[in-house]
């Protein structure tokens, strides 16, 4: 009899055992084994994949949408942003919250990187330097392009593919996204930094008109012995308008930046747009005190946005009628964020 109550008694106390470690594995932390991952918090954000038949590789583009994106609303701007591997969350979320503060309309942003694996420039840096650079320079890549570069970033092996990165962007990728997003055919916008802000100041000068709106920081402007500055005095001796609306910034602790002279270099750009005074442009510009070429980034592209997408002025016929006076018979104004294209430059915001 007691041997039997002993066996009971073990029996009960096992089953005990096995149903408490049963209870304390279905409470065992989420991360242990989660049934699903919560989504990131850069929420409605599609991604794919794109071939050029222009340069013969391929691109990662992230579309990233405004909040309530809607087919039915009216088309969004959009705005194309370059180096999407290292600078497409701050670009994003800069834009998402202006919007959410009333500073600039709804946007679009469409990055536009590389399918390498790795964090920000470690995974773009070959490619950008090809893609991002107007002219070939094969002494810089020689000489010059290790020692520029904090390690373990790959080393670029090629330059001057910039020309075909436009045409893919004019041909191919702006229509692409155009067909597959409610944006607008005539409000586009580029966003580029360093290497991006050199091929943004080309594809300004020698783009076909696809882009209206450019966000320029930090140009690289001495690359190719300053090709950049050949190409704006060949366009200014044109005569041609310039139609667009444009900001352009730098740090002003950038002297220095990879051996080259970037804020005495970018204030000697500006200085020549200011003196050319351009039928159709409006600029903006700012030098930000304490910033260096990599800290500038997130001054850029917030006091870059609000300027680009500031509301034109009203026209000086229907200034001080207010806004009864303007229904009443003055000049309509431009839509909010349109250009007022009035070939002087601008304060910024």
């Amino acid at each position: 009899m007691g041997e039997r109550l002993w066996i009971h008694r073990a029996k009960a106390c096992a089953t005990f055992v096995a149903a408490m470690a049963l209870c304390l594995g279905s409470a065992a932390p989420s991360h242990a084994r989660p049934a699903s991952a919560p989504a990131a918090f850069m929420a409605d954000v599609r991604s794919f994949l794109a071939t050029s038949l222009q340069t013969g590789r391929v691109y990662q583009i992230s579309v990233a949408l405004p909040d309530g994106y809607s087919r039915r609303h009216a088309p969004y701007p959009v705005l194309y942003a370059l180096d999407a591997n290292a600078e497409f969350g701050t670009v994003v979320e800069t834009a998402r919250l202006l919007a959410f503060g009333g500073e600039i309309p709804g946007v679009v942003v469409v990055g536009i990187g590389y399918p390498k694996p790795g964090q920000g420039f470690r995974a773009a840096n070959v490619g950008r330097t090809l893609d991002l650079t107007p002219t070939s320079d094969p002494e810089w890549i020689r000489t010059s392009a290790k020692d520029s570069m904090p390690q373990p970033v790959p080393v670029p092996d090629r330059s001057g593919g910039g020309p075909r990165f436009l045409r893919f962007l004019e041909t191919r990728l702006v229509p692409l996204i155009e067909r597959r997003y409610n944006v607008s055919h005539d409000d586009r916008a580029l966003a580029g930094h360093s290497f991006g802000g050199l091929f943004a100041a080309y594809a300004l000068l020698q783009g076909d008109g696809a882009f209206r709106r450019f966000l320029i920081g930090s140009p690289s402007l001495w690359w190719d012995h300053q090709a950049m500055l050949g190409m704006e005095e060949a366009y200014a001796a044109s005569g041609r308008a310039l139609n667009a609306r444009v900001f352009l910034s730098s740090g002003a602790l950038e002297d220095g930046t990879g051996g080259h002279p970037m804020t005495s270099d970018f204030k000697a750009f500006v200085d020549r747009l200011k003196a050319r005074n351009y039928r159709g442009l409006e600029f903006g510009t700012h030098v930000f005190e304490g910033e260096d070429h990599g800290s500038v980034l997130g001054a850029t592209v917030s006091r870059g946005l609000r300027f680009i997408y500031a509301p034109a002025p009203a026209p000086a016929s229907t200034r001080g009628l207010g806004a009864a006076g303007r229904r009443a018979g003055g000049a309509k104004t431009a839509r909010p964020g349109a250009p007022s294209l009035t070939g002087r430059p601008r304060a910024a915001p």
